[in-house]
């Protein structure tokens, strides 16, 4: 009920204070985070070291240990400030977010789309998902954006609410097959994480060198549908400039079986997903533990 609360407070304190100060207070705020959250702090740190290790990178020295930390130290303000955009954005006019927002490969979106079977539209727990769809609904496609439910069912609606005034749809994890494949049969997006499998049912790939298991379910919905599917991200390049990044859509081969074509989607994307992760893991918010 706390973590509500904060949350009303945020959204308040965003419709009346100028953006510089708001983002002050989210600085307060990831200070005070990252001192306190011992647990996502250790995850994130296991998450990192793995990475950094599989691409060759110095963790044992003191001068990487230190640079380790300021990292840590630096994702926990950015997550701060993306809860802070996703309140903020909502309030924008489209052409404050054009100006705000860099774009790149916004017609891989229409090419996803161009066979009328709807798209999916996957991406990772990085930079500010929660803006890219909401930047793609500003640019006039109907989005839909497969969410996990907050226990707390007011903290819940409060976010449901929130992505609803800017104009997307929010599907819960339990009831994506359906509700998703109705929206692709209307030519519609659909969007979802890809990075964190939440069903215990992904399927176990090799992600930055070391086994682990990433969500089956875009691929399953694109091989069920036929629909396009594509991978984007979302990211701050400053305080007050953003990059949107939309890659062309995954080619798959309709001659191969149906299982043989959800693993290639999947090892498609898991490639895509360690490009844009390694160039940004101040702005990688995986505060679970991905490898033992």
């Amino acid at each position: 009920m706390i973590k509500y609360y904060l949350f009303e407070l945020l959204r308040f304190v965003v419709r009346v204070i100028p953006p510089r100060l708001v983002y002050g207070l989210g600085a307060f705020i990831a200070e005070a985070t990252y001192l306190f959250s011992l647990r996502s702090k250790r995850n994130l740190r296991a998450n990192l070291i793995h990475v950094f290790n599989h691409l060759g990178k110095d963790t044992e020295s003191l001068e990487a240990r230190r640079k380790i930390r300021v990292l840590i130290r630096k994702n926990f303000r950015n997550f701060s400030y993306y809860l802070v955009d996703f309140f903020r954005f909502s309030r924008l006019s489209r052409e404050e977010i054009e100006r705000l927002v860099e774009f790149s490969g916004t017609d891989n979106i229409k090419a996803a789309l161009k066979d009328g079977r709807g798209a999916i539209g996957v991406t990772a727990h990085l930079g500010n998902w929660e803006l890219g769809g909401m930047v793609l609904s500003f640019l006039g496609y109907p989005v839909n954006a497969i969410a996990l439910s907050h226990h707390n069912t007011r903290l819940n609606r409060l976010f449901v609410n929130q992505r609803a005034i800017s104009g997307m749809n929010v599907i819960p994890v339990g009831q994506a097959a359906l509700r998703s494949l109705r929206a692709l049969k209307k030519n519609q997006l659909v969007l979802i994480l890809g990075d964190r499998d939440v069903t215990e049912r992904g399927l176990e790939v090799t992600f930055f060198g070391g086994p682990a298991h990433i969500p089956r379910g875009p691929a399953t919905l694109a091989v069920r549908a036929d629909a396009g599917i594509f991978f984007g991200y979302f990211v701050r390049q400053s305080t007050h400039s953003y990059r949107a990044v939309f890659r062309p859509p995954l080619s798959v081969n309709q001659n191969m079986d149906r299982e043989s074509r959800e693993k290639k989607i999947i090892l498609d994307l898991v490639k895509e997903m360690e490009e844009c992760i390694a160039a940004n893991l101040d702005q990688w918010y995986c505060y679970e533990l991905i490898w033992e």
